[in-house]
């Protein structure tokens, strides 16, 4: 049984849905193996676990990234 784990800041399930749906249909597409023996690993990480540049993500303005923890100011702004 094949295992794809994803390690990524906090996701919506949407997110989790749409990215679960392509990266095992890609996976059984360039392996032959079915996509129901394929399994896929979400590591979530909230804002103050996890740095970049010396600073904790939850004290940085994240940006253009689009995420669980920013999807209110995604869905406010029409993007």
């Amino acid at each position: 049984m094949p295992c794809i784990t994803i390690q990524s800041l906090e996701l919506s399930e949407s997110q989790k849905k749409r990215l679960a749906e392509k990266y095992i249909a890609l996976f059984s597409e360039e392996t032959g193996v079915p996509e129901d023996r394929i399994y896929l690993f979400f590591d979530g990480y909230q804002l103050d676990e996890a740095a970049t540049g010396g600073k904790l993500f939850s004290n940085r303005k994240i940006g253009p990234i689009r995420g669980k923890f920013n999807e209110e100011e995604w869905n406010n702004n029409g993007r």
